[in-house]
């Protein structure tokens, strides 16, 4: 991804800022998700860097969470013909930033923190338009394609490489 990253910073100066905060100066993946997804989510009420904290606890404790969010990317490249690269994926498509935010609110709702579990289901609802509960079992290899209007409730469970599309309700 990194490579990727690279060539589109050199085809696309005005963006290069852009690149090297959100790919290139991060050691791994999992940095690079949790800078740019709490970055996505932050508001006046809870900054970026504490957001950071909540993604990056969870990518270290549970390296389900990482193998998945690989898998995902993996998916949406291979099944959404809109994406020319990896880093397409972790930067532009709403439906992965969603499901990815969804991982991190599972893990906290599984170890008995549901407030932020909740607020970060609400803050992924507001920004991606998709609403996906804490509690809902979702398997690995996804895609939700546009996402826009996605629910899935908290008794529906989602198996591994499953594509979803805007407006369905689980």
């Amino acid at each position: 991804m990194k490579e990727q990253a690279t060539i589109s910073a050199g085809r696309e100066p005005l963006l290069v800022s852009f690149l090297y905060s959100t790919i290139l100066n991060h050691p791994s993946l999992e940095s690079a998700v949790s800078y740019h997804l709490s970055n996505r989510l932050a508001s006046a009420s809870m900054i970026s860097t504490t957001l950071q904290s909540l993604f990056r606890e969870a990518f270290s404790s549970d390296p389900e969470i990482c193998s998945s969010i690989r898998r995902d990317i993996l998916a949406v490249s291979s099944r959404d013909p809109a994406c020319t690269g990896l880093p397409d994926v972790v930067l532009y498509f709403k439906g992965f930033h969603a499901l990815v935010t969804h991982r991190v609110a599972n893990y906290l709702w599984t170890h008995n923190r549901e407030v932020a579990a909740r607020y970060l289901q609400s803050q992924a609802n507001r920004v991606f338009q998709i609403d996906i509960h804490p509690n809902a079992t979702v398997g690995s290899g996804i895609m939700l394609d546009h996402g826009t209007g996605i629910v899935v409730g908290e008794t529906a469970v989602v198996g591994d490489d499953v594509s979803i599309l805007h407006g369905v309700t689980l």
